[in-house]
């Protein structure tokens, strides 16, 4: 029996289920969600992805949420496992922190790069790089 062609496109509810999260994490917070997407493209992380640091911390999943951060989390009832495994959650913490770095400063662009650093010369750097990876993103759109 052949399989039939859907007649029309999915609904747009079907969109992938990072999409969703990154839609909803913008609105939630009030961020841009090509801001949310440089981020995830510039930090280079995946569901499952844990990456070791050379000063013993480590980053984990999507956005790359580093392990300093699990103390507080831990509060929340928020623990290493849900932020390496549950992309939604990831989304959505990496999204509260930026947020709260940019609202911190007068600058958008160093509360940005507080994401990765609070030292100016790897803050800086951060920065140049979601900055590319912004245009990446704007150029790919077009």
């Amino acid at each position: 029996m052949p399989i039939d062609v859907p007649p029309s496109p999915p609904p747009a509810e079907v969109r992938p289920l990072r999409e969703r999260c990154i839609a909803a994490a913008a609105q939630h917070y009030r961020a841009h969600p090509d801001l949310i997407r440089a981020l995830i493209r510039t930090e280079g992380g995946a569901t499952g992805m844990v990456r070791r640091n050379s000063n013993g911390s480590y980053d984990m999943g999507v956005m790359q949420i580093n392990s300093i951060h699990l103390p507080e989390l831990a509060t929340y009832g928020i623990g290493a496992r849900d932020l390496i495994w549950n992309e939604c959650l990831n989304i959505f913490i990496g999204t509260w922190y930026l947020q709260s770095n940019i609202l911190r400063r007068s600058n958008l662009w160093e509360g940005i790069g507080d994401y990765h650093s609070r030292t100016p010369s790897l803050n800086v750097r951060y920065q140049q790089r979601v900055y590319r990876a912004l245009q990446a993103l704007w150029t790919e759109k077009r």
